[in-house]
C-alpha cells in the first residue's frame, strides 16, 4: 500500500518518490536543481541531532536539506 507523507516524517531508510513541492517557485526551483523534482526517487538517510538538516540520496548524491524545506516536499513511500 503507498502512503503519501512529507519527506521530513519519512522513516530513515524510507525510498520515496516525489509527488510535489508546497512552496514559493523561488524554493521550488531551488529544490528542483538538487534533484528534488516530481517523479524523482530519493533515499532518507539521517537525520541531524537537533532534527536539521535531513539527509537523501537524490541521483546518486548525498544532499541535505533543511528540516523546513523537508516537510515542504510530499512523497509517495
Amino acid at each position: 500500500m503507498k502512503t503519501n507523507t512529507t519527506l521530513k516524517d519519512a522513516p530513515i531508510g524510507a525510498k520515496c518518490m516525489i509527488c510535489r513541492i508546497d512552496d514559493s517557485l523561488a524554493v521550488k526551483n531551488r529544490l528542483i536543481e538538487l534533484g528534488f523534482y516530481k517523479g524523482a526517487f530519493v533515499d532518507k538517510l539521517y537525520t541531524g541531532a537537533m532534527g536539521s538538516p535531513v539527509a537523501f540520496r537524490v541521483s546518486g548524491a548525498v544532499i541535505a536539506v533543511r528540516s523546513d524545506d523537508a516537510e515542504k516536499i510530499i512523497a509517495e513511500m
